[in-house]
């Protein structure tokens, strides 16, 4: 069945987190990274379900050969979406189920078990499985851009230089570990020369946790992913403080989209051909948001007002040009500021050589 929902919601609430500001450099593993819970921002609603099914119907009458793609419920597959529910597959002849996974750690399980063949996940969770010795992993083209936040309750602090004069000051910020999410609220606080010392720290295990204790006032500051984002903006007043672009722009991949070597040898034509579909509806995404509108809101189920404003901050990125590859260098450094890695990996992990030529 097209767009299953899997994982566990169970630890994915806001939970007892690890508050020791130098915990992500001690005793930390990437091999926790990838048992946590991740991001259950907005799973694809029942009408977005079968609207998706009835498009697979379609796409099994034009090919045989089936590809086999992951995603989370986020803002940087909009694209996707809109090409599987508009029969942009089924017109280029491809065949392709989509499954829906709670979190990265869940994704990234079923790309390397075989049960899928490529996935849209955060950058950060295929280096740190490639790190991890999962070396047949590689980055193969884009999927979201500048959809990771920074983000304010209401009452604390208004803009990142209000954010870098409260250092010191017990200012609580949360984040997960190893996500692109870190990335942002630690490279805001670097590029200032601040670190995790200069503020009262929490690590989550979930992003809805987060955004959770940011509406209810447990912390100040966190980071958070579109569309989700938005929600907590809106319900809570929220204030976006930075982004991604800021943190390791100017066009700085959230979502990517990752396969094996393996799988691009076999499949290296079937990708490009899924990558150029992906272009195509990118390009329908900016010639007419309002009527991408209409097709997205009823698949992702939320309120219209807050998917446009989350979707004109988090949009598709189908193709990872020279900037965004250097974006990801950019964010690897923080990492290895932080102790994750000891060198910068990011080309050992970037083939982009099978990206359609033509940016959308």
């Amino acid at each position: 069945m097209d767009s299953h929902d899997h994982g566990n919601h169970e630890n994915c609430g806001h939970t007892d987190a690890d508050k020791t500001p130098d915990a992500t450099h001690s005793g930390f593993s990437r091999r926790n990274f990838l048992t946590a819970c991740g991001c259950v921002a907005l799973p694809i609603s029942a009408v977005g379900s079968a609207m998706l099914a009835s498009a697979s119907r379609a796409e099994a009458q034009s090919s045989n050969e089936v590809l086999r793609i992951g995603h989370l419920p986020a803002g940087c597959v909009s694209h996707l979406l809109l090409a599987k529910a508009t029969g942009m597959f089924a017109d280029a002849g491809m065949n392709v189920e989509l499954t829906q996974f709670n979190g990265p750690s869940d994704n990234l399980q079923a790309l390397v078990a075989g049960g899928i063949h490529a996935m849209h996940n955060p950058w950060t969770t295929t280096l740190a499985a490639y790190a991890n010795g999962t070396d047949n992993l590689r980055i193969v083209g884009g999927s979201g851009l500048s959809g990771v936040e920074l983000v304010a309750r209401e009452g604390s602090v208004r803009n990142v230089q209000e954010f870098i004069a409260a250092a010191g000051t017990g200012l609580r910020v949360g984040t997960l570990r190893l996500d692109t999410l870190e990335v942002v609220g630690y490279g805001t606080m670097a590029q200032h020369g601040k670190s995790y010392d200069d503020y009262e720290m929490t690590f989550f295990p979930s992003m809805v946790g987060m955004g959770e204790a940011l509406a209810a006032g447990d912390i100040d500051v966190c980071t958070l992913v579109q569309p989700y984002a938005q929600s907590v903006v809106r319900d809570s007043n929220g204030i976006y403080l930075a982004n991604s672009n800021d943190v390791w722009g100017p066009e700085a991949p959230d979502c990517v989209i990752t396969s094996t070597t393996e799988i691009m040898e076999e499949k290296g034509e079937v990708m490009t051909a899924y990558m150029t579909v992906l272009s195509n509806a990118a390009r329908a995404f900016y010639n007419d948001f309002e009527a991408a509108l209409d097709v997205l809101q009823p698949i992702y189920g939320a309120p219209r007002e807050v998917l446009e404003l989350a979707l004109l901050r988090q949009s598709p990125d189908p193709v990872i040009n020279a900037a965004g590859a250097a974006g990801i260098r950019n964010g690897v450094k923080y990492l290895i500021e932080l102790g994750y890695f000891q060198t910068n990996i990011a080309d050992e992990v970037l083939m982009l050589d099978r990206q359609p030529s033509e940016v959308a």
